[in-house]
């Protein structure tokens, strides 16, 4: 590729001197200090833009060049080498294949301690920091990052100074046969120089499939009627009545309002709170009979020595007892095994509403 530059006050033109990267963490550092340099949404079809990016994150295998995160949960894996690493061709490619299937079937709570062990931050923190939208849901957020990871739903990226054809052919094969619910692309970063001046010239090689031919990509919209029958087909009768009446609760008592999910294979519902204008959620409860207790959300609008007093509360219900020592973010318990009576269920929303009076 050739690039002529010149400046209004010259006749000629200048050739442009292609501009190698000294090794590989040149090309790490560049992408770590403008993750926006990531065109997320021509790596894949529909997705939202990258906004937080984590290096080195350390699986079974080794350790994961970046992590990526979009507003709505979704989690790139990228790989950067150079077009003179012979890897490129082959061995780069299983390796991040590798990485995905050592984030498959992962819990929300591990993966998130990986990201704590980097960052010193909850993954949800840490996008939060980023997104410029006072709508964000983190809840959903988390939802979303859980479903991902169970579906093995990925971006997986190889970020190269040149995309060669061996490889371009390798991307269009991975996406098009057997409909993967990952994504494979590779992202071209050449860089030029003249004088002082830098230049980079980002080529997507992407997944260009409509998001409706990424079975785990679709997503429900859901609301009162269609969580409400979900969950009667998925529940036995005694769980399907602890929902319902956490839902009704939900829907007169929550003074920040209710928000429905938008799971794929599950809906949702969650009780927020709300101070000065900031919203929080509390509780959510899913059409599986799952029921989290969201004490890190709580941390948004509540003081610390608050939620601690609504763990020891939350203590004297015999389901719970364990979360008075729990320093987890989300505590997942399941309607009709933990909680088994309403009169349970009755505790637990006295609990909840004197959250209203606290401050």
């Amino acid at each position: 590729m050739k690039i002529l530059l010149r400046n209004g006050n010259q006749d000629n033109w200048k050739m442009v001197e292609s501009f190698s990267y000294g090794d590989e963490r040149e090309l790490q550092k560049l992408l770590a200090e403008s993750p926006d340099l990531i065109p997320s949404q021509d790596l894949r079809e529909g997705s939202g833009q990258l906004i937080a990016v984590v290096r080195e994150v350390n699986v079974e295998i080794g350790f994961i060049d970046f992590l990526g995160f979009s507003p709505e949960g979704e989690i790139a894996v990228i790989e950067c080498k150079l077009a003179n690493n012979p890897e490129i061709k082959r061995k780069v490619i299983g390796q991040v294949l590798e990485y995905g299937a050592a984030l498959w079937g992962m819990s929300y709570e591990a993966f998130d301690q990986k990201i704590q062990d980097r960052t010193g931050k909850p993954l949800a923190e840490l996008v939060q920091d980023k997104v410029d939208a006072p709508e964000w849901d983190e809840e959903q957020f988390r939802v979303n990052i859980e479903d991902n990871l169970k579906q093995g739903n990925f971006i997986l990226v190889i970020v190269v100074d040149e995309i060669n054809d061996t490889l371009t052919r390798i991307i269009h094969f991975l996406n098009a046969c057997g409909s993967p619910n990952f994504s494979f692309a590779a992202l071209e970063m050449r860089r030029f120089q003249s004088g002082d001046v830098e230049i980079l010239l980002p080529k997507v090689d992407g997944d260009y499939r409509p998001p409706s031919q990424r079975s785990s990509g679709i997503r429900r919209i859901w609301d009162k009627e269609s969580l409400l029958k979900d969950a009667e087909e998925k529940l036995k009768p005694e769980a399907y009545d602890l929902l319902d009446d956490l839902l009704t609760f939900t829907e007169k008592h929550a003074p920040g309002g209710i928000g429905f999910g938008s799971g794929k294979d599950k809906g949702s519902f969650t009780y927020y709170c709300t101070r000065g204008g900031v919203r929080a959620s509390i509780f959510s409860v899913y059409s599986n009979g799952d029921i989290s207790i969201n004490l890190g959300a709580m941390e948004k609008i509540f003081a610390p020595e608050e939620i601690g007093e609504f763990q020891i509360k939350l203590a004297n219900i015999p389901a719970l007892r364990s979360i008075e020592e729990s320093d987890k973010y989300w505590n997942t318990y399941k309607l009709g095994v933990d909680f088994t009576n309403l009169e349970e269920m009755e505790v637990l929303k006295q609990y909840v509403l004197a959250l209203n009076n606290m401050g």
